[in-house]
């Protein structure tokens, strides 16, 4: 939401200026090849702090996610109890197989 907020008012920064050099231009009756690539200057230069703020942020959230996980790791304690890491045996049998013999069901 930060990410979002902080973009639109970069954008609304960049509008507010780009109206400025308009306005300016049109006063002082510059060249309209210079007011145009001031524009276009403008505008990139928006663009490229927009990246930047996207980039800050998923920075951020990336550093904070590794954090809690750091945490986690640190903090929860194992569930695995003395014992429990028993291997098998290597005449572990391969396959296996369920015989039912000698059962009768009935409903009464």
């Amino acid at each position: 939401m930060i990410q979002r907020w902080l973009g639109f008012t970069l954008q609304i920064v960049v509008a507010t200026l780009a109206v400025m050099v308009v306005t300016l231009a049109t006063q002082i009756r510059s060249s309209t090849a210079m007011t145009g690539a001031s524009l276009v200057s403008l505008m990139t230069f928006g663009d490229i702090l927009k990246y930047i703020i996207r980039w800050w942020t998923q920075l951020e959230t990336s550093i904070s996610a590794v954090s809690r996980l750091k945490s986690f790791g640190e903090k929860v304690k194992s569930e695995s109890l003395d014992g429990e890491d028993v291997k098998p045996p290597r005449e572990w049998p391969l396959g296996g197989a369920i015989k039912i013999s000698g059962v009768s069901a009935s409903y009464g």
